[in-house]
Parts: C-alpha cells; sequence; structure tokens
C-alpha cells in the first residue's frame, strides 16, 4: 500500500496541471477559437505525454493503470482516427470537404481523449476525485459569479474580440447564452453528485429534539452547506441565461435521474429525495421566482411565435428547420460524411433560399455529428455514452459505497442533461463543455464497482483507494 501511495504522489503535479487546465477551457470564450483550442489541445496532449513518460520510467503498465476504462478510450481514439482518414483522404470516399477544419476538429477530438486518459491514470483514489469534482464546481461557481456581474452591471464592452452587451441574459466568458446554460447543466450535476456522495456520512438515529438542533447546526458549518451554496449561485445563473432548453434540460434531468434513483436503489433514496425536492423548492420556486423564471416561462411559451428579423431570437420551429434541412446532408453520406468540421462549408448547398443567414452549426448535436462524421462516427461517440451508462448502473448497486452512488448520481445526470439539450443546440462543439463532460464520463470509469458480497474476488491493482496521501 505505502508504495501505490508513493506511486500516486509522484504524479502529484501533472494532476494539479489537469485541473488548472480544467478551470482555464472555460477562460477563452469556452476555447472555442482556433488559438484557444490550440493552446488547450497542445497541453493536455504535452501533460499525457509527460505523465506516460513518467510512467514509464517507473516501470508501470499503463494498460493496469487504465483498467477496463481502456475500452471507452479506445473509441474515443478510434473516433479521433476516423477523423484522422477524412483529413487524409487517403480512401476513396471518406475525404474531407474542409481540411482546415478538421485538422482543427482532430485536435479538440485528441484533446478529450487525452483528458479522458488522464482522468483514468491520475484519478485513483477517492481523494483525487473528490477534488476533480470540486474543481469543476469551482469553476462553474467562477464562472457563475462572472455572468451575475456582468448581467447587473448592464455594462457594453469587447472581450477577446467579442462585443458583448449586457443585461438581458447572463453570457459569463462564453459566447453565447445556451452555452454557458450547458456549462451550468454540468457543473450543477458535478456539485449533486458530490452532495450525494457524502450525504448521510456518519449520520445515527436522533431521539431528541436537542441532537437534531444539533445535526441541523452542523450541517450549517460544514462543507455540504457551502456546496449547496455554490449549487444554489450556479441555478441562479442557469435561471439568468433564459435558455429554455437548457433549463428544461436541468429539471428534466433532475427529476429523471431522481426517480430512477429513488426506485431502484434503497440506500440512494432518502438522500436523492430531500437534495431533489431542495433544489426544486429552493432554488426554483424561491430564487427562481426572484431572479426571474417567469422570463424562461414566457420564452417557452412563446416558441411558437416566428421571427422575421434574421439575427432576431428564434423559436424552437425555427431552430428545428437547421438540422431537418441538415438531414440533407447525412442521407447524401450516411457512412463517412461530410468530414468533422465542414458543417460551414457544406450546409449552404443544403439550405433552403429563404434562409439567409450563414449557419456554423446544425443546432442539433446528432444530425451535426452524423452529418460530419457520418453514422460511424456517431456510433463511435454513442457506444463511449452507452457504455458509461452501463458502468452507472453497476455503481448504483445496493452493496456500492455511498461515494460510489453520489458520483455516479451526478455523471448520470449530467449525461441526461446534455443528451436532452442536445436536440436543439450544439454544446458538445465547444471545448470547454465537452472536455467538461468528457471528464464526467471518465470518473465513472476510474472508480471501480465492488465484487458481490461471497464472491471472494477483488481487484486491488485498479480498484480505488479509499484515502490516499
Amino acid at each position: 500500500m505505502r508504495r501505490r501511495q508513493q506511486k500516486i504522489e509522484h504524479d502529484g503535479w501533472a494532476f494539479w496541471c489537469l485541473m488548472g487546465l480544467l478551470a482555464w477551457a472555460p477562460l477563452p470564450l469556452a476555447s472555442n477559437r482556433t488559438w484557444a483550442l490550440g493552446l488547450l489541445s497542445a497541453a493536455m496532449l504535452a501533460l499525457l505525454a509527460a505523465v506516460c513518460v513518467a510512467s514509464a520510467r517507473r516501470g508501470e503498465a499503463l494498460l493496469d493503470r487504465l483498467g477496463v476504462g481502456r475500452w471507452p478510450l479506445a473509441l474515443l481514439f478510434a473516433y479521433a482516427g476516423w477523423i484522422g482518414l477524412q483529413y487524409a483522404g487517403v480512401l476513396p470516399g471518406i475525404a474531407t470537404a474542409d481540411r482546415f477544419n478538421s485538422l482543427q476538429y482532430l485536435l479538440g477530438t485528441l484533446m478529450l481523449s487525452a483528458a479522458f486518459a488522464l482522468v483514468l491514470l491520475l484519478a485513483r483514489s477517492e481523494r483525487r476525485l473528490r477534488w476533480l469534482l470540486g474543481t469543476i464546481l469551482v469553476v462553474g461557481l467562477v464562472q457563475a459569479l462572472i455572468a451575475i456581474l456582468l448581467f447587473a452591471s448592464q455594462a457594453e464592452h469587447i472581450y477577446l474580440f467579442m462585443h458583448y452587451q449586457q443585461g438581458t441574459r447572463a453570457m459569463g466568458t462564453f459566447a453565447n447564452f445556451d452555452h454557458l446554460a450547458g456549462f451550468m447543466e454540468l457543473c450543477i450535476a458535478a456539485g449533486v453528485g458530490l452532495m450525494l456522495a457524502h450525504m448521510g456520512s456518519g449520520e445515527q438515529r436522533r431521539s431528541n429534539r436537542r441532537q437534531k438542533l444539533v445535526a441541523a447546526l452542523k450541517f450549517m458549518m460544514s462543507g455540504k452547506m457551502l456546496v449547496r451554496l455554490m449549487l444554489v449561485i450556479m441555478v441562479i445563473t442557469l435561471v439568468l441565461t433564459r435558455s429554455r432548453m437548457g433549463n428544461a434540460a436541468f429539471f428534466s434531468s433532475l427529476m429523471i435521474v431522481g426517480g430512477l434513483a429513488m426506485l431502484s436503489n434503497p440506500r440512494l433514496r432518502k438522500g436523492a429525495f430531500w437534495l431533489v425536492l431542495s433544489l426544486i423548492v429552493v432554488d426554483v420556486i424561491i430564487v427562481g421566482q426572484w431572479v426571474g423564471i417567469d422570463h424562461v416561462v414566457e420564452r417557452l411559451q412563446n416558441t411558437s411565435v416566428r421571427t422575421e428579423h434574421a439575427r432576431g431570437e428564434e423559436s424552437l420551429e425555427q431552430r428545428a428547420q437547421t438540422p431537418y434541412l441538415a438531414l440533407g446532408m447525412v442521407r447524401e453520406r450516411p457512412v463517412a460524411g461530410f468530414g468533422a468540421g465542414s458543417f460551414y462549408t457544406v450546409f449552404p448547398r443544403f439550405k433552403s433560399a429563404d434562409k439567409e443567414a450563414y449557419w456554423d452549426y446544425a443546432h442539433n448535436d446528432y444530425v451535426q455529428i452524423a452529418a460530419e462524421t457520418g453514422l460511424v462516427g456517431l456510433g463511435l461517440l454513442a457506444g463511449v455514452v452507452l457504455m458509461t451508462i452501463g458502468r452507472i448502473m453497476l455503481l448504483w448497486r445496493a452493496h456500492e459505497s455511498r461515494f460510489h452512488r453520489g458520483l455516479a448520481f451526478g455523471s448520470a445526470m449530467a449525461i441526461c442533461a446534455l443528451l436532452i439539450h442536445s436536440w436543439v443546440d450544439f454544446n458538445l462543439q465547444m471545448p470547454a463543455n465537452a472536455l467538461v463532460f468528457c471528464v464526467l464520463l471518465a470518473v465513472m470509469w476510474a472508480l471501480v464497482p465492488r465484487p458481490p458480497r461471497g464472491s471472494g474476488r477483488s481487484s486491488a491493482a485498479t480498484q480505488v483507494s479509499p484515502d490516499p496521501a
């Protein structure tokens, strides 16, 4: 055990670098600029290379450290390899229509794959997993505070050559309101997972009011209360984005995952019930009314209203026209697609004559991924998500620890929210959002399910250490 703890300490510097990159990613417009994505990708790939070299010098087997997480990681690298084939154009019918954007997309995919691998290699203890999710939570809080302060200032300013008009919808350092909403969904999910992972720890039956009062005061002064306050601030920001699908996806995921957790796992039932209830009552009914959730409801009610101005607010029906037209790209090249990142170049050939504005994205992640990388690319990414959902079901079993079940709840909530939001938006095209989502998926593979009672088996080589030094 001491030898394993020493090995973990050797790569402490790399773990801090990974958390630093998570903190940096949303600051330069969600890293959705060529230079920002290039810096983030270069740093992440260099960090992975340094960790691999250091592990090789210590004689560690990387495959053993990756554990069963090597299989979803292999799908991610296969997806990157598929994009590389499109960029190279060595096979007939697979060449990309936009080599520059395909190269940029390839860098982004390699960055996400490297982040997935780094979580598997570095976050092999409960302590580090708490730090990792805590970093996501703090990064979300910083974005929330920035967004609230700028929203309240109603200022007009330029940030990284982009013009901002504050005061209508919260944006933070993102270029799009809906993408800040998507980022908040993921960070809130990480915070909810941390809350459930530690809820009820050391709790005993209380027989009188004095003990109940003492327990309530302890909770008010505990770290769990601090996390709860951070969640309130991020929900306020989510409401202030006025994102219709962002808010709908968050609350839908909260109800769906919370309901499934309460039905399928008796040991998670009580904690999930009270947390979901408090999020709904405190955050939606009380705080939501204060910060203007009625504006979000009004936007949802007016989704059928058509706007004449090309830059005006779209209804959901209008937004759905773009992915519907983009399905023509899928039908023309269903297997290979037109090349990663080529939507902007190819879509004008498929859009109707009355659509005068240009379109960088399809406003539907599923359609855009299928149009650019074909059903092959969509299938590879779907495989990663489906495998992770299966992993979550293993970690939800009754004999798993509270820590495992809580983190599984948070990851399931993040998956559910983003899968819903992706029907009318393109959060997965934003490097910062995709990075956090990828890290939350990798966390499920860093956790190792306990063997069933009485099996006599253990996985000491890959089991997460409870709390290393």
